[in-house]
């Protein structure tokens, strides 16, 4: 699963749509750690291996 990159059109539009005041320079500064967060979004929204499934991982008997 992957996202665009935000651009800083992107991120002015997003903090414009949640009310946040921003100047230019402050976007230029807060671009970096939008597009990180974007990455964790995405990978924090990703189908896990069925490894994963707690209900595989259970075990009845006690070692």
């Amino acid at each position: 699963m992957s996202t665009p990159s935000i651009d800083e059109a992107g991120l002015k539009a997003l903090l414009a749509r949640a009310g946040l005041p921003h100047s230019p320079e402050q976007v230029k500064e807060i671009l970096p750690g939008a597009e990180i967060i974007q990455r964790l979004i995405a990978r924090v929204n990703a189908p896990l291996p069925r490894e994963s499934e707690p209900a595989l991982t259970f075990d009845v008997e006690q070692k």
